[in-house]
């Protein structure tokens, strides 16, 4: 992996890529101590725990490994993998926002290591950091056990209980659409020869071909994810054994008062 030809596809001086990632650290570092300060103000208390630590790098092993495993690969990057996210969106939806920006964090540093292609510390931004960090987003609408409880026992199905996982996964889905469309009219609309597009693309053109461009991939390896992810979620076991899993509060009054992911 860490061959000459590897390093060949970063073209920008090492103290830029160490600088961005030196704010992006920073920036997650502060967002973190907000989401726990005023989680501690409405009396949730969470702690990050060995179990959290393993689940975590389970699902980043887990992920990283099947984003190797393409079934369709793009002649400029991309590709439709089997299900490489769902991991992460797994543990990002169960565990919640804070610890999910965290593993969120170190996945995407893994990517920023495999087969990386960067001109401009703003091109990692838009295909590296901001489509791999927007997997944290599955933690805003996290598993909430107690609606789980009242659902399962008033004989609904459970997918009806993950509405949020469904969401995140949107949420994700857009945020990354349009973070690499946007690298494409940028950065990589220049030299083209795909489908109807040839040249060097500028305005409504570079648009086009960079939003096509990246459905073509990343709709399908999102829809495998969400399949895949139905089924899993489909089952009651699961859900309890990832229940009992995640979400522990150190104090039993917070918990009564608030069961959501966080």
């Amino acid at each position: 992996m860490f061959n000459k030809e590897y390093w060949e596809g970063i073209l920008i001086p090492w103290w830029q890529i160490l600088l961005l990632i030196a704010a992006i650290i920073a920036v997650i570092a502060a967002v973190v101590i907000i989401v726990s300060v005023v989680q501690k103000k409405r009396g949730i208390q969470r702690e990050i725990s060995t179990k959290d630590i393993t689940y975590g790098a389970i699902c980043i092993a887990a992920s990283f490994a099947l984003s190797y495993i393409k079934i369709f690969k793009l002649p400029y990057g991309g590709s439709i993998t089997l299900a490489s996210v769902l991991p992460m969106l797994i543990y990002c939806y169960y565990f919640g926002f804070r610890k999910s920006l965290i593993v969120s964090t170190v996945y995407m540093f893994l990517q920023l290591i495999q087969e990386p292609y960067i001109v401009s510390p703003w091109s990692a931004l838009l295909d590296y950091f901001v489509p791999y960090l927007s997997l944290s987003f599955a933690g805003l609408f996290g598993f909430n056990h107690k609606k789980y409880d009242e659902r399962i026992s008033s004989g609904k199905h459970p997918l009806s209980c993950h509405i949020g996982f469904f969401i995140g996964t949107a949420i994700y889905f857009i945020v990354r659409y349009f973070s690499h469309t946007l690298a494409g009219v940028l950065f990589w609309a220049q030299d083209i020869d795909f489908l109807i597009w040839s040249g060097d693309l500028v305005g409504a053109a570079a648009w086009g071909y960079s939003a096509t461009y990246n459905i073509i991939f990343l709709l399908p390896d999102t829809l495998i994810a969400l399949a895949a992810g139905t089924a899993i979620l489909s089952s009651k076991t699961f859900n309890t054994f990832m229940a009992s899993s995640s979400h522990a509060l150190k104090n039993s009054d917070a918990a009564h008062k608030n069961n959501q992911g966080a």
